[in-house]
């Protein structure tokens, strides 16, 4: 197959150089056997050395094959296309990282139960949202007080003792412990095939950026060089270390690890879930079952609409927590002036009772003997009813000169109308209008992504319409990102080159490693440093890798098309020279 490859690269470069088309005409499926499969394991990418596009053929590494649709869905949604710069150093800054995922999909690909838990992750995921959502309606239905032995009880009788009716309770327990397998073989998974991947991408940048600017995450964060650099294995000091020294320093890396495991909000989440489903199972009192109810907020994981409502709050989260904060600092104002100005009006009569029933039962119902009773009081009516005159008593209007209070009822009006206008009015509306300004917001970002997506290529920044037009069929733009500028087979030209021998690389790849990567030397030797499991060199990103290498703004397509443009306008105007000689003589 490796042979046929090579034939096949040695045929299509000699045919981009037959101008009588001979060759291209016969890159065919009658003619070239197994064409799809060499198609789709042999890679061409365009590339610019020194300002003149060239085209570079390449044998695509197997291990591309477990790039995940989650990984390049969730780049090119989030990369930052300010400009075509900044997203292709975005895009240059993830080729280790997606590297380093592809050979972590591969390990459990070939681990037949952890493949077998990799594909089946997600029926686990649907499976456990369905467990919740049985166990909770179960809940829903028989969960009750029980008065008297029975589970009616009347107006009058005191509800004091709840639990599930009889028969249910056995079957909540095995649907509990069900779920609570199901959680734990997610976080496990979790753990496995995304959190300590991150944990060790983490680690890595971190060895290379260096420690943080705060001392204590920077005494927390350290690690020596043998556990935070995974290339350290391989060198001459690491070879010729004593066995006692590894027993004598600790693997400190497993900590770390789990400092950036529990910095991961999916994680905590998740663990969450699983530690009350376990305490569901653990406590034997009735209420211990309720816990479960925490499960529903797996909801979030399967519904796109309410993962924007969440991020429509977090994403202007700053703006809402200081405006929120001001909020509450109003709140108090207004219970210090009610507690120095109305604390006798702030005490409600009792609630009124009629067979044996209570009528608008009163929440407020203690007097404001302290701030922390009138402040209360303020942020509850407040914010329930929007009104803090439901809070107050009613103050008689008094027109007798000689009466003290006669002015209360002006201070109550005035009271009453700056709350409503600067809390309920103002505050709150600005509270909302972030929430519903960001909704827009992210609404718009994601209109732009997808027209960026659909109308402009990633790699040359060129829009859709030119490649269109110098299309006869109308799909210039659809044939141009996926055969010429294809964005993820730059990304596995990069694989290319760390997996082949730099003294076998070709003129072209000897540039493009020039440009974004670099040979790992050890510090000691300074020689080269070799893969001790598989003999080769061993590379990594440059630190400032350049991007002079992609072919930005331009395409071979369209300067092929300008030249047959050109030779057509050529061809038309000595047509008219021979006809204006023709015609003179």
């Amino acid at each position: 197959e490796k042979v046929a490859q090579h034939y096949y690269i040695a045929f299509i470069t000699l045919a981009g150089f037959d101008a009588s088309g001979r060759l291209k005409s016969r890159c065919r499926a009658e003619y070239l056997w197994d064409l799809a499969n060499l198609r789709q394991k042999v890679g061409v990418i365009e590339i610019s050395r020194k300002g003149v596009l060239e085209k570079a053929f390449f044998i695509i590494p197997s291990v591309c094959s477990y790039l995940t649709e989650t990984s390049k869905n969730h780049f090119v949604n989030n990369v930052n296309r300010t400009n075509l710069q900044t997203q292709l150093t975005e895009f240059s800054a993830q080729f280790d990282i997606l590297y380093d995922e592809m050979k972590h999909q591969r390990i459990m690909t070939e681990h037949p139960i952890l493949n077998l838990l990799r594909r089946s992750s997600g029926y686990r995921e649907k499976l456990f949202f369905l467990n919740a959502l049985l166990i909770n309606l179960i809940m829903l239905v028989f969960y009750s007080y029980e008065c008297s032995g029975t589970f009616i009880c009347g107006d009058n009788e005191g509800l004091d003792t709840y639990r599930i009716r009889p028969g249910w309770n056995q079957v909540v327990i095995v649907l509990a412990i069900f779920q609570c397998a199901l959680a734990l073989t997610r976080q496990w998974w979790y753990v496995v095939e995304r959190g300590l991947p991150k944990a060790n991408q983490q680690i890595q940048r971190s060895s290379r950026t260096g420690p943080p600017s705060n001392p204590l995450l920077a005494w927390l964060l350290h690690l020596p060089p043998e556990q935070s650099d995974p290339t350290y294995r391989h060198m001459s000091q690491r070879r010729h270390q004593h066995w006692w020294q590894a027993l004598v320093r600790p693997e400190r890396i497993a900590f770390v690890r789990l400092l950036y495991l529990l910095s991961d909000l999916y994680f905590l989440g998740i663990s969450i879930m699983t530690l009350t489903n376990i305490l569901a199972i653990l406590i034997s009192s009735p209420g211990g079952k309720l816990l479960l109810m925490i499960q529903l907020l797996e909801v979030f994981n399967h519904s796109r609409v309410l993962q924007n409502v969440i991020r429509s709050i977090t994403y202007r989260g700053n703006s809402l927590v200081q405006t929120g904060g001001l909020a509450l600092l109003m709140f108090y104002f207004f219970g210090v002036i009610g507690f120095l100005v109305f604390p006798q009006y702030f005490q409600f009569g009792p609630a009124d009772i009629m067979g044996g029933r209570k009528l608008e039962p009163n929440n407020n119902s203690a007097r404001c003997t302290s701030i922390w009773k009138c402040t209360l009081i303020v942020l509850d009516m407040g914010l329930r009813k929007g009104d803090l005159g439901e809070a107050l008593d009613d103050i008689e209007w008094k027109v007798e000169h000689d009466v003290a209070d006669r002015y209360y009822i002006f201070y109550r009006m005035l009271y009453t109308f700056m709350f409503y206008a600067t809390v309920t009015t103002i505050l709150m509306n600005i509270i909302f209008g972030i929430i519903i300004d960001t909704f827009a917001e992210l609404r718009e970002k994601k209109e732009q992504v997808e027209e960026e997506i659909t109308g402009r290529c990633f790699v040359c920044g060129i829009e859709r319409f030119v490649f269109d037009q110098l299309s006869t069929e109308g799909n210039g733009f659809d044939s141009h990102v996926h055969d010429d500028h294809n964005m993820w087979k730059y990304l596995f030209f990069q694989v290319y080159l760390r997996e082949k021998d730099f003294d076998q690389y070709s003129g072209g790849e000897s540039y493009v490693f020039s440009k974004t990567l670099q040979l790992i030397r050890d510090p000691l030797t300074h020689e080269t440093v070799t893969d001790i499991d598989t003999g080769r060199e061993l590379k990594m990103s440059a630190r400032q890798p350049e991007l002079l290498w992609f072919p930005q703004r331009d395409a071979m397509v369209l300067k092929d098309q300008r030249s047959t443009k050109g030779q057509q306008l050529v061809g038309q105007m000595r047509e008219l020279e021979l006809r204006s000689s023709k015609v003179a003589s």
